[in-house]
């Protein structure tokens, strides 16, 4: 088994790359300093351009950063773009629209990953997970850009109760008003492989990293918000991943955590969360002798039976469900991964270089 390089490209324009993603085996979708987004057929060394992000609209914040960390998701022909952390982004739907503006709140949006999600419902029809503010997420219908959400409300389920049982030995003057809104920093999303659930990698003051799952259909429907809690850890924004679609894989640091016969020689774990009707189980532990997963960017790709690992400590690994790893190469450190088409992609300004594991 080994990384080979599929191509490379080398553009010859005056504008550098900003940001760039595979969004099928023969396309790119680039953005650029000049902040036109488009698409690049590989085959034919076509260009096309999509639309731009720049705006003769004014923001108090200047509007879309064209030099900030920016994500580019794609899904079939739709591209969806958004600056990580700041509040603008942009949604282009060829027959439908050119494009659609997003716009998040500004609490902590500097250290909250913007949350996107596509995915198809069950008629194929593409929807969009998208944040409002820091606590706040909307589901999207892109056909008819009707948002599914808009009378959600932000109280959790059984809110309530849990206000009575958390204070019922306090205090009249220390009681606050309630029930209170959701208290909870949603990050990057992740949909599961049959699009019935999302992850989000968010945060809760502490602060502390707080991952938990949600259910689109009861997301949707439901007044209020129900989570599926995963845990809670130091604040690291680690990596995780889906393994299937009742299985979520998140890097765990037994030093960091303190646990109590950790070590400075004791390796980074990944731990199996299976997700159920309510709630979250801890399935199993694996540990990974050698490698930082904490700090790494995780994929798992179904055929291969196997996590993808990548990061500037480790390039690329890849590394079995039993935690041995398989292959190492850190030459290679990629911007993103295509679990679809087991493919890597890293860019610079002028160039952009496909890899395959075979």
């Amino acid at each position: 088994m080994k990384i080979t390089k599929v191509t490379e490209i080398v553009f010859d324009e005056e504008e550098d790359i900003k940001a760039a993603t595979l969004s099928s085996a023969n396309e790119l979708v680039l953005m650029t300093s000049a902040g036109t987004v488009g698409r690049y057929y590989i085959k034919e060394q076509k260009k096309e351009a999509l639309f731009s992000v720049k705006s003769s609209i004014g923001y108090k914040d200047g509007g879309f950063d064209i030099d900030a960390l920016t994500t580019i998701y794609t899904q079939d022909s739709i591209v969806v773009v958004v600056n990580d952390f700041k509040r603008h982004g942009f949604v282009h739907y060829p027959g439908k629209y050119n494009v659609l503006r997003l716009w998040r709140g500004e609490y902590h949006a500097d250290i909250s990953c913007f949350p996107i999600a596509l995915f198809k419902n069950e008629e194929g029809i593409p929807h969009l997970v998208y944040g409002k503010d820091w606590n706040h997420l909307q589901i999207m219908n892109l056909d008819t850009r009707q948002v599914l959400t808009a009378a959600k409300s932000l109280i959790e389920v059984n809110a309530e109760e849990r206000h009575i049982e958390f204070y019922k030995n306090y205090e009249e003057s220390n009681k606050l008003e309630w029930p209170r809104s959701y208290d909870y920093f949603f990050g990057e999303l992740r949909m599961s492989p049959d699009n019935k659930h999302f992850l989000s990698k968010g945060w809760a003051w502490g602060s502390c990293d707080a991952y938990s799952v949600y259910e689109v259909d009861h997301f949707i429907h439901n007044n209020r918000i129900q989570d599926k809690s995963i845990g809670g850890w130091e604040h690291d924004d680690r990596a995780a991943c889906w393994v299937d679609s009742e299985t979520v894989a998140v890097a765990y640091n037994p030093l960091a955590e303190g646990d109590d016969d950790a070590t400075k020689g004791s390796p980074q774990e990944l731990h199996f969360y299976k997700v159920l009707e309510k709630g979250t189980e801890l399935e199993k532990k694996i540990a990974i002798v050698g490698l930082d997963l904490v700090n790494a960017t995780i994929r798992f790709n179904k055929t291969l039976k196997a996590f993808i690992l990548y990061s500037n400590s480790i390039g690329v690994a890849l590394v079995s469900l039993e935690g041995e790893i398989l292959l190492q190469d850190e030459t290679i450190i990629p911007d993103s991964y295509h679990s679809e088409l087991n493919q890597f992609l890293k860019f610079d300004a002028k160039s952009v270089a496909v890899y395959r594991i075979e």
